[in-house]
């Protein structure tokens, strides 16, 4: 049982998603504490003086500097990460004395509330915190999906994985094929802008982020090795002009998605209007 106010303490906390949570801890009235690249306060003596201990740090760094800093933890404290795959930084974090939760938020910091944004917990080894940082959470209207980090870096393999891969090779595609994008813009569809968008908006992001997820997540390589088959069995019926291969893979894709495409026709003719209500202001 907590007796007091934890004092939360952020290793990263000046990066993009450090500061915002610092942002969001201190506007629930905690008190932060941020060790960073170029802070007096380094990360031992925020060890030293955190109740909560949180790593927010890239992907590739975080399992390293967690084992460097295990020793120094004590058996009161809770200690937590923000990567984006969690086996490694669990399993690291594991090595110190500390209570242990994986955390993942499912946004990035460019989003100006929590309200309704996804958080992945993986609660590994709780007791004294059981249920302290899902409770916040709830409490500031987000939703929470309690996972294992196994499971987690599972289901990230395809929704990060996956999805990264498809938009990143699509771009290079365009590339590849000298595609002026404002002149193909010209000749869009609603449905085409929106891929585009989407592309548009992984890549203006940093690269080194997307190399890790990609790279890093030991169960993508058999997500994107089970797409690529697709892509060339798909690629197959085109070259042999086959339309009834074609329509046959087509029609078993769509029988997976089952329900969820009527769900899809909705939610993306929604996107539609907003998009086309959009231009019109524009224009």
């Amino acid at each position: 049982m907590i007796q007091k106010q934890p004092v939360i303490g952020i290793i990263g906390g000046r990066g993009k998603t450090g500061s915002w949570f610092a942002r969001f801890f201190k506007a629930n009235g905690y008190q932060v504490l941020i060790a960073d690249q170029h802070t007096k306060l380094t990360s031992e003596k925020l060890i030293a003086r955190s109740d909560v201990v949180i790593f927010s740090l890239p992907i590739d760094i975080t399992p390293e500097v967690i084992r460097e800093l295990a020793p120094l933890a004590k058996p009161e404290q809770l200690w937590m990460d923000f990567t984006s795959i969690k086996t490694p930084a669990v399993n690291a974090m594991l090595r110190s004395q500390a209570e242990v939760i994986g955390c993942h938020p499912m946004f990035g910091p460019m989003v100006d509330s929590i309200v309704e944004q996804t958080v992945i917990v993986c609660p590994v080894r709780v007791k004294r915190w059981k249920g302290w940082w899902e409770r916040l959470l709830k409490a500031n209207k987000a939703t929470v999906k309690i996972s294992t980090p196994a499971e987690h870096d599972r289901m990230m393999a395809i929704v990060q994985g996956l999805t990264h891969f498809s938009a990143i090779t699509i771009a290079h595609t365009l590339r590849e094929l000298g595609v002026d994008i404002p002149a193909s813009l010209s000749f869009t569809s609603p449905v085409y802008k929106i891929h585009l968008d989407m592309e548009g908006r992984i890549l203006a992001q940093d690269p080194g982020l997307y190399a890790a997820i990609q790279v890093l997540n030991p169960e993508t390589r058999e997500v994107l090795h089970t797409h690529l088959q697709s892509v060339s069995k798909l690629f197959q019926t085109v070259e042999q002009r086959d339309l009834a291969a074609f329509i046959d893979y087509f029609q078993k894709a769509a029988e997976y998605l089952g329900d969820f495409k009527e769900q899809a026709l909705a939610e993306s003719n929604d996107l539609i209007k907003a998009l086309v209500e959009r231009q019109d202001k524009t224009t």
